[in-house]
């Protein structure tokens, strides 16, 4: 179920996608710019009748450079399987 926080996070990266910089440079990417950004549908359902939706869907695109899609997923809940460990 979507939350005012879950929202609220995803907000941040469409209206503000400057803000993944620091995980630009742990992937040793040059610093991103809002330009270099455009919002995609977030749709991911497939020809099963499954629908699958990502949360914020951005394209990058860079003056120089490769283009790529950057898929982001907010998780508000511990996975159970990793807090065994």
């Amino acid at each position: 179920m979507v939350t005012a926080t879950h929202e609220a996070s995803h907000r941040l990266f469409q209206e503000h996608p400057e803000a993944l910089a620091p995980v630009f440079e742990a992937l040793g990417l040059p610093p991103p710019s809002k330009p270099d950004f455009r919002e995609l549908s977030p749709d991911a359902t497939e020809i099963r009748p499954v629908e699958r939706r990502a949360d914020t869907v951005l394209r990058f695109e860079p003056e120089m450079g490769e283009h790529f899609v950057l898929a982001v997923e907010a998780q508000t809940k511990k996975d159970p399987d990793k807090a065994k460990n």
